[in-house]
């Protein structure tokens, strides 16, 4: 009977346990394409402008390749075998018209030509103080960057290269179409735009060719309207048929760029509801946030805090069989996570480490049955705590605040 009553209380005591439950049902494994239907690409926000002064200041982590600049070769041929080993089909390259993110660029595609990693390009249309920069050079740089690589296979990831306009929002209807037009789109490229909600984009639905938003500092956990938001902006893509490019972010942290948002990862459970969430809306792309983005702690790429950790989560959720070999320490993630977990929920255990053990046999021992009375007594003691621990989840749920958080963090475009 004490045994009995002891498995009753620990099977009653795991339907109780509010941290290590699963999440939501969205941030399950994603299924799989129907047989015969071409894979969404997967796209990662890739940054160029790494010196090494850049590891200096506002920076909690370090790449576990070191304070690497973003034109050494070796750096960008490890980056680009590590994405495509990881499932990632393309970078979305942060650019604009400067010698040193020129120069990065070349090294960049010249290294996704030779491994087969496509690109797309991110015109970063607003300067350091978050101002829109003048019209004429955003045209200039496109044309600049059309005329160099306009004609390149590693942009032809849809056909033709495609370019998001970020900062779209800070831009007029006239100075959008002027651009376009000087550009020809979309006959020479598509010109995606950064809208943040549907009514936004169905404005301007005219002067795109789609639309990627960035929204990294949102929890698809947490914020009220994650999902909704989401899948409204994707129905008013799609009804212009335009490109739908899906933001999944692997966490943010924005305390180092003077704000207060956090979002935690959860050792990947964050990424994985996010990634999930993106794929119900039936994406042309999923973008993930980020490869590189460390000031942010948004970042897949490996590092001294988490090793190969969210690259292989990032395997997990494309199928890919993942990246080996890489360089610095490799202590466990969960111990040097630089915020406190709020989960201790995996979407896949890395190589040599174990998940949490649900599983198990329960054996009789040598002691013979001990009878129905017993059993009796295990089903009415786990019953009643299953009862009172549905009606606590259920009061949690209705103490959530209704009001929609503050959805757009500091590179939030």
């Amino acid at each position: 009977m004490a045994a009995t009553l002891a498995v009753a209380a620990a099977l009653a005591g795991a339907l109780l346990l509010p941290a290590a439950a699963p999440p939501p049902a969205r941030a399950a494994a994603p299924s799989t394409p129907a047989a015969g239907s071409a894979p969404t690409p997967v796209l990662a926000y890739y940054y160029m402008w790494f010196n090494s002064v850049s590891w200096t200041h506002n920076k909690n982590d370090a790449p576990s390749l070191g304070p690497y600049t973003s034109t050494d070769p070796a750096v960008i041929a490890q980056h680009v075998t590590w994405a495509r080993a990881s499932g990632v089909t393309a970078f979305i390259a942060s650019w604009k018209n400067t010698p040193q993110l020129d120069q990065a660029l070349a090294d960049l595609v010249a290294e996704c030509r030779r491994q087969g990693l496509k690109l797309v390009l991110i015109y970063e249309g607003l300067d350091v103080n978050r101002n829109p920069i003048p019209v004429a050079d955003v045209a200039a740089d496109l044309a600049w960057f059309l005329d160099s690589y306009g004609s390149d296979p590693v942009f032809d990831l849809y056909g033709k290269p495609a370019v998001i306009w970020s900062g779209s929002w800070r831009f007029t209807d006239a100075q959008i179409a002027t651009v376009r037009a000087q550009l020809g789109a979309p006959a020479r490229l598509l010109l995606l735009g950064s809208e943040k909600d549907a009514a936004s984009y169905q404005a301007r639905a005219s002067l795109f060719d789609g639309d990627a938003y960035y929204w990294s500092s949102a929890d698809p956990l947490t914020t009220p309207g994650y999902e909704s938001r989401l899948t409204a902006l994707a129905a008013a893509v799609h009804s212009s048929n335009g490109l739908w490019l899906a933001p999944a972010s692997v966490g943010f942290d924005g305390q180092l760029n003077g704000g207060t948002t956090v979002v935690d990862r959860r050792n990947g459970a964050t990424l994985t509801a996010a990634w999930n969430d993106a794929k119900a809306t039936n994406p042309d792309g999923m973008a993930v946030i980020s490869w590189n983005e460390f000031t942010e702690a948004s970042y897949v790429e490996p590092s001294s805090n988490y090793g190969l950790r969210y690259l292989q989560v990032l395997a997990g959720l494309t199928g890919a069989p993942g990246p080996v070999g890489v360089a610095g320490p490799s202590a466990s993630p969960a111990a040097t996570s630089p915020t406190p977990a709020t989960s201790s929920i995996s979407p896949g255990s890395a190589p040599g480490q174990s998940g949490p053990n649900y599983g198990g046999s329960i054996g009789r021992g040598s002691a013979p049955y001990e009878g129905w009375a017993s059993l009796a007594v295990a089903f009415l003691l786990i019953g009643a705590l299953a009862f009172f621990g549905v009606n606590l989840r259920l009061r949690a749920r209705a103490a959530e605040p209704g009001g929609r958080a503050d959805a757009d963090g500091s590179s939030d475009g």
